[in-house]
This record gives C-alpha cells, sequence and structure tokens, in this order.
C-alpha cells in the first residue's frame, strides 16, 4: 500500500513501479481528493486499516500480509499502521519519517491523540520557501491521559519489520531525530532487530525512486492554505541526494520482497475514486 506526502491527493507512480517488480500495489488517498477534505479533522486510521484488509484479502494477493510505503506525511501513516496493531500489516518503508500528530491528531477505535503545536515562531523563511525543520516540535516523551493517545506515535508497539530512510540534508522534517527516537524505543523493548535504517549524508527530504528530478523546494497547496507557507524547502545537495536515490530503492525493493513474497505477471485495474490497484 503505497501513501503519498503532503501534497494529499492521488499519485500513482510509485505504486506503479512496485508493480512493475512483481507487487499489488494500492495508491491510496487520503487527504485533499475528490471528497476527502484537505485538513480533515483527524485522521482516521481505521480507513487505512479497511484498506489494508481489502488489499490482503484480495483474491490475487497472497495472504501473508501486506507492506505499507509512506513518504514524508505518510510515512506517519504508514507508522502508525504497524504502531496500532494492524494485523494486515506486515512490513514498512517510512522514508523520512514523521513521528508527531501534527497539525492535526489521529483517530482509531473511539480514541484521538493530542497534537504537538505548530511553533510559528521557529520556521526559517528564504528566498526558496519556508524550513520547517525547527518549527515542529521534536518531542521524545509527552504524558497523556488513558482515555487519549499521545501525540508521539507508539513505535514500541510495532511487531514488524520496518526500514527507515533519510537525509541528513532534510530542512523539512527532524528525520535523523525522529529515526532515533524510533529505533531507541524499539530497542527498549528488545525488538530493535525488526528496524533497518539507510541514512544518506546531505541527501534531502524527499527521497524518491531513481531518476526523479532532485526538488529542493516546490509549492504545496495544502500547507499554503492552513499554514499560509506556499513553498517549502526540502533541499539535499544534488549528486548526494540523487545517489541516494539510486541507493535506496534496491534496498526497499529487497526489503518487501524478503518480507512479502511477492509474485510475477503486471496486469492492473481501476478499484474505486481515491485509490487505484495494481495486482500481479
Amino acid at each position: 500500500m503505497e501513501l503519498s506526502g503532503g501534497n494529499g491527493g492521488l499519485w500513482e507512480f510509485k505504486a506503479s513501479l512496485l508493480a512493475s517488480h512483481g507487487f499489488a500495489a494500492l495508491a491510496l488517498a487520503y487527504f485533499a481528493y475528490d471528497d476527502i477534505h484537505e485538513l480533515p479533522s483527524s485522521m482516521d486510521m481505521e480507513y487505512f486499516e479497511e484498506a489494508a484488509n481489502w488489499l490482503s484479502s484480495h483474491p490475487q494477493v497472497l495472504p501473508h500480509g501486506i507492506g505499507v510505503h509512506g513518504i514524508c506525511y505518510g510515512s506517519w501513516a504508514a507508522l502508525l499502521t504497524a504502531s496500532l496493531g494492524m494485523k494486515a500489516v506486515k512490513a514498512v518503508v517510512a522514508i523520512s519519517p514523521v513521528i508527531n500528530a501534527f497539525p492535526i491528531p489521529f483517530s482509531y477505535k473511539g480514541k484521538v491523540s493530542e497534537i504537538l503545536p505548530f511553533e510559528n515562531s521557529k520556521k526559517i523563511s528564504t528566498k526558496e520557501g519556508c524550513i520547517w525543520r525547527y518549527a515542529i516540535p521534536a518531542v521524545n516523551d509527552v504524558t497523556t491521559p488513558v482515555s487519549i493517545y499521545s501525540p508521539i506515535t507508539p513505535v514500541e508497539n510495532i511487531s514488524c519489520p520496518i526500514l527507515l530512510v533519510f537525509g541528513t540534508g532534510d530542512l523539512n522534517v527532524n528525520t535523523d531525530f525522529g529515526t532515533e527516537l524510533i529505533f531507541n524505543r524499539l530497542k527498549a523493548h528488545g525488538k530493535e532487530h525488526l528496524c533497518s535504517i539507510l541514512c544518506y549524508p546531505e541527501a534531502g527530504h524527499l527521497i524518491e525512486p531513481p531518476y526523479t528530478p532532485h526538488c529542493y523546494a516546490s509549492f504545496v497547496s495544502v500547507t499554503a492554505k492552513w499554514s499560509g507557507d506556499n513553498y517549502l524547502v526540502w533541499r539535499g545537495e544534488m549528486y548526494a541526494h540523487a545517489k541516494a536515490q539510486e541507493e535506496a530503492w534496491p534496498k526497499i525493493l529487497s526489503f518487501l520482497q524478503r518480507n512479502l513474497q511477492p509474485s510475477s505477471n503486471l496486469q492492473y485495474a481501476q478499484v474505486h475514486m481515491g485509490t487505484r490497484f495494481f495486482v500481479n
């Protein structure tokens, strides 16, 4: 299951690429698409669970379970699917991992999380766009009542293999802190063996498949509406970023192949608005 980032909408190219390597791939839109609100009141995790269960029970999908591949904001949802114990999820790839609930909470089975406030005073404006890295709180521990979820993703509950991919040149999210937090929480629970990490010096936020053009900064329609920031800086030194994309992709495929046992023979079928299903 493929989850795009903070632009919202429906993006099919990575699901298509995964399908070309033998995976049944579902590209799932989860906000800012068709009748899905640009900024919902909460991230409804039961929506993701329904999609995961549908995909894993499809007659042309092997019954072992599914993987969830997400970048940026999509990595938050991907990590939550495993952290909340969704049974269909057997592997997670989180690119530029996000671990905090912001600017909206997530909800699951009648409970809603708290959020960490976005610190506008710590944003940095440049001629290329806005740098968010220092405005998104990097908090390791938050005490919350049992009636609500913590704004920090409960990654210590993960019981499936996860692969974290990030670049040290990321100016959008403090992904090195997030990666360290995930590993340390898993280690504290004797689960560090589940966590694999790919760290790429000077690569930026948008680590995409090989030969995707390097994007230093871009217009983001969703954030323009809720935060007033029309352009966000992703950064990444061009050569280092391109090299990271070329090196990470085959390792991502290998990780998924080890855990999901894919088959072959590419076919395509549209399912319903908000999703595309690529089946092998």
